[in-house]
């Protein structure tokens, strides 16, 4: 009989635990900056803190999601990482990728792939991709709302991604989300295809369910 993983309570400041604390947003006056700059500079300046943006201009801080989160991205951002390397067609990054989308949001996906072809002649460097990458992948962490986190794979999309997985290991259930489409809801896959957007590319989910 397979058990779904119970989803432990995130910690509240004070208490003696490695959990991280739940995202926190932030109104800001309208005249404040939320340039590029601004933001990278803010995050420089409160090391181990990111900052994310929202399309109505509030700030999120993150403030990390915790070992197993973390642990499960990086096993999926290894088989991108493995199957981009062997077609050298791409770029793959990590949570530390800041996307700067069209609504004017800022947003750091927990592993995203974009083709050499989208990302064209845009240069980011250790600034902001201005681009939006191709596929988007989000572990849904203890401390982040499951809702929410649908939202932003909706954004995504109509961002410009075509391909995005929202994995959430609470409920061992796989969200597929395409442009034009409803999600598809995958009931504990074995595996995710990259379809035509990544093709050839099939990640294992045999860890994430542990």
């Amino acid at each position: 009989m397979v058990t779904t993983p119970a989803r432990p309570k995130p910690s509240v400041q004070g208490e003696a635990s490695d959990m991280p604390l739940t995202p926190i947003t932030l109104k800001i006056p309208s005249s404040w900056s939320t340039s590029n700059e601004t933001l990278l500079a803010l995050s420089s300046l409160n090391d181990g803190w990111l900052f994310e943006l929202t399309a109505d201009g509030e700030l999120v801080i993150m403030t990390g999601v915790g070992f197993r989160s973390s642990e499960r991205s990086f096993e999926i951002g290894i088989d991108v990482g493995l199957w981009n390397r062997q077609i050298s067609a791409g770029h793959v990054c990590g949570a530390d990728l800041y996307v700067r989308r069209e609504d004017s949001s800022l947003r750091l996906p927990d592993v995203a792939w974009i083709s050499k072809e989208r990302l064209g002649d845009a240069d980011p460097d250790e600034g902001v991709l201005e681009v939006c990458p191709e596929l988007i992948v989000e572990v849904v962490p203890v401390s982040q709302d499951v809702a929410a986190q649908q939202e932003e794979m909706r954004e995504w999309i109509a961002a410009g991604a075509l391909l995005g997985w929202l994995v959430d290991p609470y409920q061992e259930v796989v969200l597929i989300y395409r442009p034009d489409a409803e999600p598809e809801q995958l009931e504990r896959p074995d595996s995710l295809s990259g379809e035509d957007v990544c093709e050839g590319l099939e990640v294992s989910l045999e860890r994430i369910w542990k």
